[in-house]
């Protein structure tokens, strides 16, 4: 069974979420006695600090994109670098075989742009065999063994960054599913706060009142629900 996606249940940015946690805070602090009242104590607040400082501590959104951007960057220097030498041993195969022969040929594809990351990691395996069988003949045209070692040296750099992109993409895919969690838990706990907040000192000072005000509509509370994604 396909999990749901988690999305935010806030309208605030995570910046202004985690700036009115601070602020809470520091008005509980303020009204503990109130509060004690309503059954807030030293673990309650520990709890709610707790969940402030564990969404502090997590990567945004920014940087876990940063870090997806790099591997694919990695990735794609390994691939440009293959190619390279790709195409060299494909031109000397061409040069002595002819570009429509059948061993030209057996070094596989040689339409090397167009093919996806895993297709060309599997060309240059079946390039790499082919060349070391026809070395003596492509000796004269400059391929030597250390040259096919280069060859797979590259093949297995990309294949390694091929992967460990995809796990990067994955972590970062978790990584924000797990930050959005903790942010919806840190909105509970203000959203609870401000409603008791409200309830004890409505009517009976209209600053206090105020400041358990979460988001600035007559009710406190957005205008719109929330949407997924956002």
């Amino acid at each position: 069974m396909k999990k749901e996606q988690v999305v935010r249940i806030f309208r605030l940015t995570d910046a202004v979420l985690k700036q009115k946690a601070d602020e809470y805070i520091d008005l509980l602090d303020r009204d503990f006695t109130e509060f004690a009242d309503r059954g807030y104590n030293a673990a309650k607040k520990f709890e709610l600090t707790t969940a402030r400082d564990i969404v502090e501590s997590f990567p945004n959104d920014e940087q876990l994109e940063a870090i997806k951007i790099n591997l694919t960057e990695q990735k794609d220097a390994a691939r440009k670098a293959l190619e390279k030498t790709m195409r060299s041993i494909f031109n000397m195969a061409e040069n002595v075989f002819g570009q429509y022969s059948a061993k030209h040929k057996e070094f596989g594809n040689a339409d090397i742009s167009q093919q996806s990351d895993a297709e060309i990691v599997r060309v240059a395996k079946i390039m790499s065999l082919t060349a070391e069988k026809y070395l003596f003949e492509l000796s004269a045209e400059g391929l030597t063994p250390e040259k096919i070692n280069i060859l797979m040296m590259q093949r297995n750099t990309l294949d390694v960054a091929i992967d460990t992109q995809a796990k990067g993409i994955s972590d970062r895919d978790l990584a924000t599913e797990s930050r959005v969690e903790v942010l919806n838990t840190l909105y509970q706990l203000l959203i609870k706060y401000a409603g008791i907040g409200q309830d004890i000192f409505y009517e009976t000072n209209e600053a206090k009142y105020n400041d358990y005000i979460i988001y600035d509509t007559p009710s406190g509370l957005p205008e719109v629900p929330p949407v997924e994604g956002e």
